[in-house]
């Protein structure tokens, strides 16, 4: 009497052999694709030889790239990293350390950053232009942090839900009542104001010197935000663009008022702008931890 079949061995290896090859062939034929999505949804392998990646993107040396969990993270920012990310959402605690990363760029709703501290994660989330014009409560998350947000829509929503799962953290846009500068204008023909005439947007910083070429009234906005920290509200009128040259705000810890009046002396008499300080509504961005 003959075995039945399914307790025959031979039988069972043919079977596992016929069912093997055919997977294997709809795999390589049918799914050419499947390897690569993998691959690109895996974190990438820390580099072996961190001086021959150094030489190949002519970096200098004291930048860290061996510190890279996903093929997005870099010590510098090329605009390739962005284009050429998997659709992702990551917050991760950074390995990086100085001069290495310490970078961020967005485009549209799609942003990108390697060692930045919480609350520029919170910034970039939010789409929010200006540290200054943030609320932050008293301690933040410590430490530092790589993440991208890519998506083809919602990017930024997804980033924000990220923020608070990973970070604690939750934003919101408020009308506040705060200090401010607000700036106007004194007079015209300032030597350090003058109306551009070559439709070239450049910065070529001397010794001291701040030196614009083809700017608006924005980039003075940002420079006292930046120095001062207090949002600056332009009340100038001017619309145009200019070439504008005055010397180089210095401040220190502990002298501000010296060097906010040091200021006004400067835009005075280079710019022609009045700077005034005040009190008055702001929208800010309130950032605040998750209960």
């Amino acid at each position: 009497m003959s075995k039945p079949l399914h307790k025959d061995l031979s039988f069972w290896i043919v079977v596992v052999t016929l069912v093997g090859a055919a997977d294997v062939a709809q795999l390589y034929f049918g799914l050419p694709w499947f390897k690569d999505k993998i691959i690109s949804a895996q974190p990438a392998a820390r580099t072996v030889n961190p001086a021959q990646v150094v030489d190949a993107f002519n970096q200098p040396a004291d930048l860290d790239v061996s510190k890279k969990t996903f093929p997005w993270q870099a010590p510098r920012f090329n605009p390739r990293l962005l284009q050429d990310a998997a659709p992702q959402v990551v917050i991760i605690p950074t390995e990086y350390t100085a001069p290495s990363g310490g970078w961020q760029a967005r485009r549209s709703n799609v942003v990108i950053g390697v060692r930045m501290s919480a609350n520029y994660v919170a910034q970039s989330a939010y789409d929010w232009s200006s540290q200054t014009r943030m609320i932050l409560p008293d301690q933040m998350p410590p430490g530092q942090f790589d993440f991208i947000a890519k998506q083809s829509s919602g990017a930024l929503e997804a980033l924000q839900a990220e923020v608070k799962n990973k970070l604690g953290l939750v934003a919101e846009r408020e009308m506040v009542q705060t200090n401010v500068l607000i700036l106007r204008l004194d007079h015209a023909n300032a030597p350090g104001l003058t109306p551009s005439t070559r439709p070239v947007a450049q910065t070529q910083n001397q010794s001291g010197m701040y030196n614009f070429s083809f700017q608006r009234i924005v980039i003075l906005s940002s420079i006292l935000e930046s120095q001062f920290r207090l949002p600056v509200i332009d009340q100038t009128g001017l619309t145009g663009s200019y070439d504008i040259r005055f010397p180089m705000i210095r401040r220190t810890p502990g002298q501000t008022s010296d060097a906010l009046e040091q200021t006004k002396k400067i835009f005075i008499e280079q710019l022609g702008l009045e700077l005034i300080e005040s009190n008055a509504p702001v929208e800010m961005l309130v950032v605040k931890k998750v209960n």
